[in-house]
């Protein structure tokens, strides 16, 4: 790959809030969008010069995207990595495949954190009940039950006795799963890491975040993390990174207990919702930096500048929403144009706060109806 000129076409295979958000970002930076997505009324499309209507599995419809584009982008694990290698688009192609074979794969995943000496929950693979029962015996209780392919909608199973392990008979698809340790969580972080075509490495400022019910809810940035833990997100992070085959953004979550032990949750082949919030405090966003990275632009020396929150806003909480955009003059609002998720989980946009400090985010955040 060369430099990519403003006013070239960016392809990007697949549709969503993550490739709206990314397509806003270069038409910001004079790209053109390209947009191969299965549904043509996605919310993507409305952001796309060009929408090619087509399954991101579709080794044609890859081919055609990459024909007319200067560069290909995918931002998550929902791609067939055997459609992009049968597509043969590698050229304009510079994430590659490692990272999106292993994000995945929670069996892949794990095993390169484990053999890289990251610290992860204890873990075990399954296939039939059986295989469970005798994970279990090592693994204990709690422990939760997972598909090891990601985004394939499978359910996840929370096992607390050998009664609820009993219960599976009948209700699990055929496949391989994931059993793995419930430890119970005191506080959540998330980092995002960019690498160019050089193989240079940055670490982007540490974000705590929260879930709520399973789903994101909001995320944090301030000075006010131990500095210990910082650096060690910071180190695992860029461990990472340079281990792994790849050009352009990826993110890690963690979890630390009460007693401050820290572990990887998982890798992200892209945007993270949270970091979105690196655009209201570092004055770039992460969808900037993931072209930036990928077009063979300069990537900027990023920092905090302020305090802010990020805060997720459910569709079911819409009138509560609308009633905040009504008081707080200095919040900066971001909505979908239509509503993404399904059921509990849709939402309708973001919320960003800032402050001066650590102290003045909380107080902002907590005195609303949305945190």
């Amino acid at each position: 790959m060369s430099f990519i000129y403003p006013r070239s076409y960016i392809g990007i295979i697949g549709g969503g809030q993550s490739n709206w958000q990314l397509a806003q970002a270069a038409h910001r930076m004079g790209f053109l969008v390209n947009l191969l997505v299965p549904d043509a009324s996605d919310l993507a499309t409305k952001e796309a010069d060009q929408v090619i209507v087509g399954a991101p599995t579709d080794v044609q419809r890859l081919r055609q995207l990459a024909a007319a584009s200067s560069v290909v982008i995918f931002q998550d694990e929902k791609i067939s990595i055997n459609s992009l290698n049968e597509a043969q688009i590698s050229a304009k192609l510079p994430q590659g495949t490692e990272l999106l074979a292993m994000t995945q794969d929670r069996y892949l995943e794990k095993t390169f954190l484990e053999d890289h000496n990251i610290n992860i929950p204890p873990y075990a693979m399954a296939v039939s009940l059986a295989d469970i029962r005798a994970a279990v015996d090592s693994i204990g209780f709690p422990s939760v039950l997972k598909p090891i392919q990601k985004g394939i909608g499978q359910a996840h199973y929370i096992l607390k006795s050998a009664e609820d392990v009993n219960r599976l008979a009948g209700q699990l698809s055929d496949g391989s799963y994931i059993l793995e340790s419930w430890v119970p969580v005191s506080k959540e972080y998330a980092i995002m890491v960019t690498k160019d075509a050089q193989q240079r490495i940055q670490t982007l400022p540490v974000l705590e975040t929260v879930a709520r019910e399973g789903r994101f809810h909001s995320a944090l940035a301030h000075q006010e993390m131990p500095a210990p833990l910082v650096h060690e997100i910071q180190r695992v992070a860029t461990q990472i990174a340079e281990n792994l085959d790849y050009q352009g953004l990826l993110g890690v979550t963690f979890f630390a207990t009460e007693a401050g032990i820290l572990f990887v949750d998982r890798i992200y082949p892209g945007p993270y919702q949270g970091a979105d919030l690196y655009d209201s405090v570092t004055n770039f966003s992460q969808y900037d930096l993931q072209l930036r990275s990928l077009c063979e632009w300069p990537l900027p020396e990023l920092y905090l500048r302020q305090a802010g929150a990020l805060l997720s806003l459910p569709a079911k909480s819409e009138p509560q929403v609308f009633a905040q955009i009504q008081k707080r003059a200095n919040w900066q609002f971001l909505f979908w144009p239509v509503i993404t998720g399904v059921a509990d989980g849709a939402t309708i946009g973001e919320a960003m706060i800032i402050a001066n400090d650590h102290a003045s985010l909380i107080e902002l955040v907590e005195h609303t109806e949305l945190w």
